[in-house]
């Protein structure tokens, strides 16, 4: 997750998108949905949730908000700890 708008993409960013993806799933929800419900374009979220592209604090808010979990939940373990601390 970037706050510079770099949109270059690291392991955590992969990790995250994983964790948006495996979310998803389990509500049932699909890219396109997500992005109508989020207010992000279609093609950049998709390439967020490959983890291609990194995404905003607000655009992870965003999609925490609208799939109804924690964003804690969608951060990898030693992050969420970190954050925690």
């Amino acid at each position: 997750m970037s706050i510079a708008s770099s949109g270059t993409a690291t392991a955590t960013d992969t990790e995250i998108a994983a964790r948006i993806s495996n979310a998803l799933i389990y509500k049932n929800v699909n890219a396109k949905d997500l992005a109508a419900q989020t207010g992000i374009s279609y093609k950049p979220l998709l390439a967020s949730l490959k983890g291609h592209r990194s995404l905003t604090v607000v655009e992870f808010r965003r999609i925490a908000d609208a799939i109804n979990v924690r964003p804690s939940e969608l951060l990898p373990d030693t992050v969420a700890a970190s954050a925690a601390a």
